[in-house]
C-alpha cells in the first residue's frame, strides 16, 4: 500500500451502479432534471450492442454533454472505452466553449462490478478524480438467492451512498425493513430513503465528503441475514506499526481476491498523530489520507466479504501482529 497523501481538490467521478431494473436511469434522469448540471458530464454504459439507456438519457436531456460506451458491459472488458468516453465528453464541452466538467457520472450496466472501473480510472490520462459510488437498491425486489449475488452484493458493498428505489410500491411501515436489509450489506453507506423523486435525486448525488467515516462505531454483533456476505470489524493494538497494518491488508487482498468487496476505516499507526483513512473497493485502493479524528469515529477497519466464513478470515492471519476481528 502507498504512503499517506493529502486530499486534493479534484473533479468528482460518480459511478452509478445497481442491478438490472433497479431504477438507475430513472434516478439519473430525475437528477439531471432537478439539479444544476452545467458542469456535469454523463457516460452511459449498457450491456449489449444497443445502448438503450444512453438513448433515453440523450433524448430527455438534449443539451447535456453525454457519451455512450457501446463496447459492451463495462464490467467485462473496459479496454479503451472509458478513456474514449471521457475524451468525447471533453470534446463535446470544448465545442460548446465550456470548461472541463467538475463532475462526471457513469451509469453502469446492471451487470457491472465497481472494482474494475475504479482500477481503470487510475489509467485516465487527463486528470485524477475523486471517485464516489452510488448504488440503487430496489426496495420492492428480492434480495436473497443466487440470482441476487454476487455482483449486486459487490455493488452495494462498494457504495458510499445507497438509494432505496421503488418505495412507492410499499407501505411506509415496510420501509424500515428495507433500510435494515440494505445496511446489512454495507453498514458504512449513507442511505437515501424517500419516495419523492425530486428529493431522492438531489440527495443521491449530493457530496457527503467523509462525514460517514464514523459509522464504523455503530458496528454491533448481530446475526447475519445473508450467509454469503460476511461483515467484520478489525482493530489493532495502539502500538501497531504502519508496516504491520499495511502488510496485513496486502495479504488479505491477495488471499481472498474478488471475495473482498470493501474495506474502509481509520487506523492510527504508532508514531502518527492523526489517523489515516483507508478506503478500498475490491483490490482497488485510494492512497491513505490523514484526517482529523471526529468524536464518534472509531479506529478500525470495516471489512465486507463474499463467500468467506469467520473461521476462514481469522485463521490465515492469526498471530501477534494480527488485528482483533469482530463479526456482525
Amino acid at each position: 500500500m502507498e504512503n499517506a497523501s493529502p486530499a486534493n481538490n479534484r473533479p468528482e467521478f460518480i459511478i452509478l451502479t445497481g442491478p438490472l431494473g433497479s431504477g438507475k436511469t430513472t434516478l439519473l434522469s430525475d437528477h439531471l432534471s432537478s439539479a444544476d448540471t452545467s458542469e456535469t458530464g454523463v457516460l452511459v454504459n449498457d450491456a449489449g450492442e444497443i445502448n438503450v439507456d444512453g438513448a433515453v438519457i440523450g433524448s430527455d436531456h438534449r443539451n447535456l454533454a453525454l457519451a455512450t460506451l457501446d463496447g459492451g458491459c463495462v464490467c467485462c472488458s473496459l479496454g479503451n472505452d472509458l478513456q474514449a468516453g471521457i475524451d468525447a465528453l471533453l470534446l463535446a464541452r470544448a465545442e460548446r466553449r465550456l470548461g472541463p466538467p467538475r463532475r462526471i457520472i457513469l451509469e453502469t450496466s446492471g451487470l457491472a462490478e465497481p472494482a474494475p472501473i475504479v482500477r481503470s480510472l487510475r489509467a485516465i490520462r487527463q486528470v485524477e478524480f475523486d471517485v464516489r459510488i452510488v448504488a440503487t437498491f430496489d426496495a420492492s425486489g428480492s434480495h436473497v438467492g443466487d440470482s441476487f449475488l454476487p455482483h449486486y452484493a459487490s455493488q452495494l458493498a462498494a457504495a458510499q451512498t445507497i438509494v432505496l428505489t421503488k418505495l412507492d410500491r410499499l407501505r411506509e411501515p415496510e420501509w424500515p425493513r428495507c433500510v435494515s436489509e440494505a445496511r446489512r450489506f454495507n453498514p458504512l453507506a449513507a442511505q437515501v430513503v424517500t419516495n419523492r423523486s425530486h428529493e431522492r435525486a438531489l440527495e443521491a448525488f449530493a457530496f457527503d465528503g467523509e462525514q460517514h467515516v464514523g459509522r464504523a462505531s455503530q458496528f454491533a454483533a448481530s446475526a447475519a441475514l445473508y450467509t454469503r456476505v460476511t461483515v467484520a470489524f478489525a482493530e489493532w493494538s495502539p502500538n501497531a506499526s504502519w508496516e504491520v497494518i499495511s502488510e496485513w491488508i496486502e495479504n488479505l487482498t491477495g488471499f481472498f481476491g474478488n471475495r473482498l468487496l470493501r474495506l474502509k476505516g481509520l487506523v492510527r499507526p504508532v508514531g502518527h498523530q492523526d489517523p489515516l483513512l483507508l478506503n478500498g473497493v475490491g483490490d482497488a485502493f485510494s492512497p491513505p489520507r490523514r484526517i482529523r479524528m471526529t468524536e464518534d469515529a472509531r479506529l478500525g477497519l470495516m471489512l465486507i466479504l463474499r463467500d468467506v466464513t469467520a473461521e476462514e478470515l481469522a485463521l490465515p492471519f492469526s498471530g501477534e501482529t494480527a488485528p482483533t476481528l469482530r463479526f456482525r
